[in-house]
């Protein structure tokens, strides 16, 4: 069957038909396919790049950054369990896409937190989430360190890659503002990807491997 791209529904379609053989075996969740339906991905897309709105691949938005392949997004959020009325960050928000996801599936009552360096993307998100200002807050500055001034959060999103030497920090520093119970969802640049689930006894984990992503940047030392 010929795959279209012409239209929001067409790319949710493609999402759909390849979660089965996307990092896992797992169909993606109703609730966040739902959600992404709602939210056109060509608006959140330089104009110059929008006819590959619909294309479930990584789409340039300036500033050697991306818009996550849609299977992606899907997969991350699917794994972080969003549900109504929780506290979210995302580290590396972008063009804000998953935020708009995001903020529809923690709703009524949730809030969602994203950060975003790059000031350009920080401004040009807040413009594409200004209809959910009252769920999400943007924030520009280097997530590499969370957000403590917020925490604790329910669940944590990185939506850019996490080098090996500084993957263990990272880790540690992000849990420690998870609650008990709480999910972190990562990538490293290039390799795994890691699902965490904050225990009393310590964590869970899961790791599905075969992932690329725009290396997290540190404004720290």
């Amino acid at each position: 069957m010929p795959i279209n791209h012409e239209t929001n529904h067409d790319l949710l379609e493609v999402v759909r038909r390849r979660a089965p053989t996307y990092l896992d075996t797992s169909p993606r969740s109703e609730r966040v396919l739902a959600a992404m339906e709602r939210v056109d991905r060509a608006l959140f897309l330089p104009p110059d790049q929008r006819r590959w709105a619909y294309h479930d691949e990584p789409v340039p938005i300036g500033h050697g950054q991306t818009c996550s392949e849609p299977s992606m997004v899907a997969f991350m959020l699917d794994k972080l369990d969003l549900q109504p009325g929780q506290r979210v960050l995302e580290i590396g928000t972008g063009c804000g896409y998953a935020a708009a996801i995001g903020a529809l599936l923690i709703a009524p009552g949730g809030t969602f937190y994203g950060i975003e360096r790059i000031s350009e993307l920080a401004q040009q998100a807040r413009q594409n989430l200004a209809g959910l200002r009252d769920r999400v807050v943007i924030i520009e500055g280097d997530g590499s360190r969370g957000l403590p001034s917020q925490a604790p959060f329910d669940r944590i999103l990185v939506s850019a890659g996490v080098e090996g030497k500084e993957r263990p920090r990272l880790e540690a520093t992000l849990l420690a503002q998870l609650i008990l119970g709480g999910i972190l969802v990562y990538p490293e640049s290039h390799g795994n990807l890691y699902v965490v689930v904050k225990d009393p006894g310590g964590t869970q984990r899961n790791t599905y491997y075969g992932v690329s992503f725009v290396p997290l940047v540190s404004d720290s030392p």
